[in-house]
């Protein structure tokens, strides 16, 4: 097995010199470059070293090309069924495809090409073994190399040809197999067994050789259908959690992720993380509730005044389109009302009714106007008039559907509905898909869980599956805890090992079921709890919290306990221990298709080991990252434009919302401001019409610069801070230039408030807590993009559970900070006292992996309300290396459509073979990339070695 040998930057301190005893400086013995003191203790370059590297890699490149000859000699290798290096002759020459050959053990990627014949002469076209393609009239000449064609021509042209081309195939490597035959046996003999100097074997038992026989042809047959015919299973792994039952741990070959866009036509506002703007009917009150959520961290809480029995708290002025079908889904719990609460096109369409008071439940409602309207959307709660009753409103959005999505909805539940249309902020793609298999065991190791303590409770790390907890009473006990994903109806068997001291007090490991909405499904409780055994996971639970917890006697003693290797895995029968290993393919990219008819996808695919996309679809942000320029000035409104990389197929092949999430509308007309399109003279001008009174610039201001627009796409307007001529101090005005006029900006999110922030300086950065104009268009012609991906999804032999999701973040670079609050470095965190600032780029549901130098490292993760988004990461202060680079990889919390994993597995041991030896090509065609970019740096510091080197010569 390769010793692989880690390499560490080694990094001395100059002002430090080493001296022996007679007070001279000493020298390294290997490389006689002057010692000193080290900083950071690494791997010295010796010509030993790199000659041992040289070594290893001049044995890796032997040993694959003995295998390549000890396997089939010279050969072609078919890809996908073809077998290249195809050739064809026609007059005087000679043509052939692209392939990869074998010779001599060697694999040479053969690029397609052509070469002119000889006339009147039987000649031969081989690779020879320099990987190029001659031509010569010597048959032993060519069976040197690999011999691809043969042809034989006349003064003008060819008189015949014959392919020559030999391919990989199993049969050689089966001959043997496939040659079992039982010879004929005889018996006989004292013993029954043997007669005569030549006598054969027969069994005691007097099988007969026809038995034999059909036995043997039965293990051929079988061995036949495992080595002799490449066999996949096609598998779609659908959104969100589901069990897989795999027939041998093969790796998931992904075929294809296809592209969705979802508009919410509410844009942000059903999110509920702050109050919209409303109306209200019945003196109705909403107010943000952060105790309970169906997504995000809040939602909104709908009030009945005591002396009324039901009134709506509605969004306004929600324009539909005539014949246009749309469909109102939200998630509510109800809180105290007799009768519940439900959501609706106000005056057209009403919800059910929602009075389930332990969770949030899904609720939808269609409607297809006959003609163009104005609706409110209305979230209305029905009690009655005597106390104060409520009911929490959250993830409302609304679509646009097609008629036959619309159709569909008749034949599903609420909840069904909630899962193929799910809630997203505005305009939002298939964004960083990925695919987890959890582990068989699907317990992970002690340091992912949340600790607590209380009073001289305390709790241990022994190893990462062994923890020591100590615990007195209510008073003084240390838990710690930790949420698993379950799917409902399906069974699992939760084991230990544990070692109590008394023996006398209850086992301190359980768990209870949780809901969708992250909080105990009814009636469990401390008297319910769920100890080691089996247990079916009930139609509401979407999560286990598992515990380890000393709080469960009530006695004054001293109590210990050891829990060792929990395991919690799939079925009725406890398996063996084994740490959690959860393999995961994730791919950072965004996949589009139109959003109203689906069509037109963005898709991944795999190519040689590398992820691609065929992208037909841009997303953008305009933001400051664009050059935009003034084209027309109209009453109430402007209009602007950019220039595009890639032109769109047609002038309103595109959709772009605005700051405040709503949809603009798109003609090339221009009559209003709020549209958008593309000029059909270029389709790669994109142009906008802005309202005067969102932007700030007035009729009358016509000087617009490039930098003035891009203010206002960074969200700040621009208004005249001069109330002497008809200005103000709070943002509301129109600069228009006049004289004494003082032009001035405010952040778009504070225009009204008084004591904003204000600025007479142009600003240049994004104005905090501002979200830009998105555009989505669609390319003329599609391109091909490379993307980046983390990991390799494996299926295990038996029941896999899987989850498909989006908002994964790859390979993030951070600089930890640090706090003095518990003397840590910390990842997103957020500001508070004692605690520095240092957010992702998106808010974290959970984070995965933090690698130090692109190795895993060992960070505490911990939830709480001083983390940008769910959690925050922490590292102790005095064993933090600030030398090193950071990443992270985590999960969003910002939902966005979730796409099916479509791809395949491997059936039986030719498939398996046949990837693993891609694998290998595809390895060593990396590590001789790495060779190569290694030798280059050898050379480099090579070249260097006459010149001033502090670090000694360079051997």
């Amino acid at each position: 097995m390769y010793n692989k040998q880690t390499w560490l930057d080694e990094i001395p301190d100059m002002t430090k010199p080493i001296y022996d005893a007679s007070g001279k400086q000493k020298t390294d013995p290997q490389t006689g470059r002057p010692l000193f003191e080290l900083v950071q203790v690494g791997t010295r370059i010796t010509s030993s070293r790199l000659n041992t590297m040289e070594g290893g890699i001049e044995a890796a490149h032997t040993l694959v090309e003995q295998l390549a000859k000890e396997l089939g000699g010279n050969f072609v290798v078919p890809i996908d069924g073809t077998m290249g290096l195809l050739c064809n002759a026609q007059g005087l020459k000679a043509t052939w495809t692209t392939g990869i050959a074998y010779v001599s053990g060697r694999r040479y990627q053969v690029a397609a090409g052509e070469m002119p014949l000889n006339p009147t002469q039987g000649q031969y076209l081989y690779v020879d073994i320099d990987g190029v393609v001659k031509k010569t009239t010597s048959q032993t000449t060519a069976k040197k190399g690999l011999t691809i064609f043969y042809v034989a021509t006349d003064t003008s042209g060819v008189i015949s040809t014959t392919d020559h081309r030999v391919n990989i195939s199993m049969e050689e490597i089966l001959k043997k197999i496939k040659d079992i035959n039982i010879e004929d046996a005889v018996t006989g003999g004292a013993s029954g067994l043997m007669t005569g100097a030549d006598a054969k074997f027969v069994r005691v038992d007097g099988e007969t050789k026809t038995g034999s026989q059909e036995k043997a042809n039965a293990v051929k047959d079988y061995v036949e259908s495992r080595l002799d015919t490449s066999e996949r299973s096609e598998v779609t792994l659908q959104p969100g959690l589901q069990v897989i039952q795999g027939k041998k741990n093969a790796p998931f070959n992904l075929s294809s992720i296809k592209g969705r866009t979802l508009i919410n036509l509410l844009g942000r506002m059903g999110n509920f993380e702050t109050l919209g703007t409303y109306t209200y009917s019945n003196g109705m009150t909403a107010v943000i509730d952060t105790t309970f959520s169906a997504g995000g961290t809040s939602s909104l809480r709908v009030v009945i005044p005591s002396n009324q029995s039901s009134g709506t708290v509605s969004i306004p002025n929600v324009k539909l389109l005539a014949n246009k079908c749309y469909v109102l889904i939200g998630m509510i719990k109800n809180g105290n009302t007799d009768n519940g609460g439900q959501i609706s096109f106000a005056g057209f369409a009403d919800s059910a009714l929602v009075t389930n008071t332990t969770k949030f439940n899904a609720t939808a409602v269609k409607y297809k106007p006959s003609a163009d309207t104005t609706v409110s959307i209305s979230m209305g709660v029905n009690g009655v008039p005597i106390t104060t009753q409520y009911a929490n409103f959250d993830e409302l959005r609304l679509y646009e559907l097609t008629q036959t999505e619309y159709d569909a909805l008749d034949t599903v539940t609420p909840e069904q509905a909630a899962t193929m249309y799910p809630y997203v902020d505005s305009l939002q793609p298939v964004k960083n898909p990925y695919a987890i298999r959890y582990g068989e065991n699907l317990v992970p190791p002690f340091y992912e869980w949340e600790y607590g303590k209380i009073g001289t409770g305390k709790a241990e790390l022994l190893s990462p599956y062994e923890l020591y907890q100590y615990g007195k009473d209510l008073s003084s006990y240390a838990t710690n805890d930790v949420l698993i994903p379950v799917i409902p109806g399906i069974t699992y068997t939760l084991s230990a090992e544990i070692d109590k001291n008394p023996t006398t007090i209850t086992d301190a490991l359980f768990f209870y079921w949780i809901g969708a909405d992250g909080n105990r499904l009814p009636g469990e409780e401390p008297t319910t709890r769920k100890y080691k055994g089996t247990h079916v996971a009930p139609n509401d639970a979407r999560q286990i919290q598992l515990y380890v917890d000393m709080d469960v006697t009530h006695t004054t003693e001293n109590k210990t306990q050891i829990i060792k290797n929990p395991m919690l895995n799939i079925g009725s029968t406890a398996l063996p221990f084994k740490p959690r290993e959860d393999p995961m393919l994730a791919l950072q990219t965004e996949l589009y298709a139109d959003p109203l008819t689906g069509t037109n996808a963005d898709e991944v695919f795999e190519k040689d080991g590398q992820y691609y996309k065929l992208a037909k679809w841009r997303g953008l942000a305009l933001d400051g990252s664009l050059v935009y320029r003034s084209i027309q000035n109209k009453t109430g409104y402007k209009i602007v434009g950019s220039k595009m990389k890639e032109a769109a197929p047609a002038f309103n092949k595109l959709f772009v919302c605005k700051y405040n999430a709503d949809l603009l509308t798109k003609a090339s007309t221009m009559t209003g401001p709020d549209n958008a399109y593309f000029l059909t003279a270029d389709l790669t001008d994109f142009n906008v019409s802005i309202a005067n009174v969102d932007s700030g610039w007035g009729d009358s201001y016509t000087n617009l610069s490039a930098d003035e627009i891009k203010a206002y796409f960074l969200g700040w307007k621009m208004f005249n801070w001069d109330g002497a001529t008809g200005g103000d101090h709070n943002g509301v005005s129109q600069f228009t230039g006049a004289a004494g006029s003082v032009k001035a900006w405010i952040k778009i999110s504070e225009v009204g408030t008084a004591g904003a922030s204000r600025t007479t300086v142009l600003p240049t950065t994004q104005a905090p807590n501002y979200t830009p104009y998105q555009l989505l268009y669609q390319l003329a012609t599609p391109v091909v993009e490379p993307i980046m991906s983390e990991g390799q999804l494996t299926l295990i032999e038996g029941s896999n559970q899987i989850e498909v999701g989006t908002g994964v973040v790859v390979h993030e670079e951070t600089k930890p900070v640090f706090s003095n609050l518990w003397s840590t470095y910390d990842i997103n965190s957020i500001n508070s006292s004692g605690l520095a600032a240092n957010p992702l780029n998106y808010k974290a549901k959970k984070i995965r992996t933090v690698y130090k130098n692109n190795r895993p490292d060992a960070w505490s993760i911990i939830k709480d309300n001083l983390s940008y988004g769910y959690e925050r990461a922490y590292f102790p202060a005095e064993l933090f290396d600030s030398l090193s680079t950071y990443y992270v990889t985590y999960f969003m919390l910002d939902k966005t459509p979730i796409a099916p994993f479509v791809g395949s597995v491997a059936e039986n041991e030719k498939t398996l073979l046949n990837d693993l030896n891609e694998s290998v090509q595809q390895s060593v065609a990396r590590v001789s990339e790495t060779e190569t970019s290694l030798n280059d740096v050898v050379r480099e510091l090579l070249q260097q070695r006459n010149k001033r080197n502090i670090w000694g010569p360079i051997e």
